[in-house]
């Protein structure tokens, strides 16, 4: 059986990005991180600012960001999203950038005795 050399072999034109994608995906986690935290996905971070602002539009109805943690907002899991944005800044997981944007909005890093019950 014989096998064929492919040391000369080029990929096409179009497949030369994917090449780069998968030289780059093989050699792990991007080293350019931030507080220990790896750079989010586009994806991850339109779904961050999807929560923030119905975080926003909850303040705007209630005069705070004490979500209950049951607590959904146009379908979605508010008061899960806020659990664990707290549980990711005590383990130092949460990047910088959005613990500033949860501080300004008047965020309270320790949830209420009523947010166990809601």
């Amino acid at each position: 059986m014989a096998t064929k050399n492919i040391k000369n072999v080029q990929p096409a034109p179009d497949k030369q990005l994917s090449c780069c994608y998968y030289d780059i995906r093989a050699k792990g986690p991007s080293d350019d991180v931030s507080n220990g935290t790896a750079p989010q996905s586009n994806s991850q971070n339109r779904i961050w600012d999807e929560n923030f602002e119905l975080l926003m539009q909850f303040k705007t109805k209630n005069g705070h960001c004490n979500v209950p943690r049951r607590h959904a907002e146009q379908g979605k899991s508010l008061g899960d999203w806020v659990s664990k944005q707290r549980f990711k800044k005590s383990k130092a997981a949460l990047e910088q950038r959005r613990v500033d944007l949860l501080e300004q909005a008047g965020f309270e890093w320790k949830g209420t005795d009523n947010d166990k019950n809601w």
